[in-house]
Order: structure tokens, then sequence, then C-alpha cells
């Protein structure tokens, strides 16, 4: 092809064609412009095919991380709901009579109390995405900011936590130490014992002090605290799944 060029160029020269010559040099001009710029639009396209692509496959795997999150949250939340409950319940023992008190295995309610437990959710392709840049790759503004949020509310969330393990440990824990009997308590969680201990403890009697009473009631705000985290997390995923959803895939 440069070759039939080139002879044309030459011919039009020896015929001292001037004007002709510059016409078709740029014409020439032109149609190589033109197929410069039609393999750019090739090239374009085939990139964006295959961003469009690899966003695909992203929102599949958001899809199916998300899904997994939101099943653990949900028990997470259960859970501490439930020691919630009970906190409320033995809030309500305080300076009840003697007779009262004992006909509450006041031992179990307690190691159920504490059972509290740290949440941190498998998010091996928001950490990869973040890592990588590919956020950039995701075409929905609304996913985008929601993926922001969910990193921000996950470090609240450990905050919350965080705040709720040194209540624990630090004020209630060492209360219960110096009070009654930890391996009674501990009968009931992970270590079972099977004898209680040989040391004269009295548990109820906890219930008959202000410094408890304020303890409990720390702890429980703590966990309302860390149920609040939960629970945004757990709405920011509802949100996330619906923006990653099948019907929400970019087109082709």
């Amino acid at each position: 092809m440069i070759s039939f060029f080139r002879k044309i160029r030459q011919k039009l020269l020896t015929q001292n064609r001037v004007t002709r010559y510059i016409a078709y040099a740029l014409g020439e001009i032109f149609l190589v412009t033109i197929g410069i710029l039609i393999a750019l639009q090739v090239n374009t396209w085939n990139e964006q095919r295959k961003d469009s692509n690899r966003e695909k496959l992203i929102m599949q795997s958001l899809h199916s991380e998300f899904l997994g999150i939101s099943d653990k949250l949900q028990s997470t939340i259960q859970h501490h709901e439930a020691i919630l409950g009970t906190t409320k319940g033995l809030m309500k023992l305080f300076n009840e009579p003697e007779s009262v008190l004992k006909n509450h295995n006041l031992d179990s309610l307690i190691e159920k109390m504490i059972d509290f437990r740290v949440y941190n959710p498998s998010q091996f392709v928001i950490d990869d995405l973040t890592s990588s840049g590919n956020l950039n790759l995701i075409s929905s503004d609304t996913l985008r900011k929601l993926i922001f949020e969910w990193g921000t509310e996950s470090q609240q969330k450990v905050e919350t936590y965080n705040t709720l393990d040194d209540t624990s440990q630090l004020l209630l824990v060492p209360y219960i130490i110096e009070n009654t009997s930890l391996k009674n308590i501990d009968r009931y969680g992970f270590l079972n014992w099977e004898e209680k201990s040989k040391f004269n403890s009295e548990t109820h009697k906890l219930f008959l002090d202000l410094e408890f009473e304020n303890h409990l009631d720390n702890y429980a705000w703590g966990i309302v605290n860390y149920l609040q985290s939960l629970n945004t997390l757990k709405n920011l995923t509802n949100k996330i799944i619906s923006e990653t959803s099948p019907n929400q895939l970019p087109e082709q």
C-alpha cells in the first residue's frame, strides 16, 4: 500500500502537476488521520469493554461478600440484643429481698450477660478495591459512597467495641472477681466447671450494692452503643447488597 502511494506521488511530480499533488497529499493525510482516529476509537471501545467486564466481576464479588457479612452481622446483633435483655433483667433485681434473689440462677445470668463478642467481618473484596485503586472502576456514585461509609462505620464499630471491652475488663469483671466466685459463673461458660467453688460465695449480695448497679448500668450503655454501630453496619450492608444485585450490573 505504501509503495502504491509512493508511485502515485512520483508520477504526479514527474508530470509537474503540483496542484494535484498537493490535493492528493492532503487527501492522504486525511485518510491517515481518519485511520488513526478509528484505531483510537476502537482501542477506547475495547478498554471500556474491559473496564465494564471488570466492574461486573467487582459487583458480583461485592454482592457475594456482603451476603456473607449480612448473615454473620445479623447473628452478632441478635446475640448482643439477648445480652442487653439479660442485663436489663438483672437491673430489675437490685435491692430485692434475698428470697427473691435466690430464686434466680444469678451466676448463669451474669455469665450470659458478659458473653459479648467482637465482630470482625471478612472484607477481602473491599480491602482489595481500596488498596488497588480499582474502586474507580465502579460507575455508581451511590455505591462508591456506600463503600466509603462502610469503611468509616467499620472503624466506629471498632471504637465502640473497645469502649465496651474496657468497661468490662477494667470495671465490671474486676468488681465481680473481688466480690464473688468467678468459677461459679464460669461453670455456665466455656470452662463448664463440674463443681462449684469451695469458697463461700453469695452472688445475690452483689444486688444489694449500689456500686454493682452502677457497673451494670455503665455496661448496659456500652452494649447499646455497640449495637447502634452494628445496626448502622447492617443498614449499610443491606444497601450495598441492593446496589450490587444482578439487575444493577452494568450492560455490556
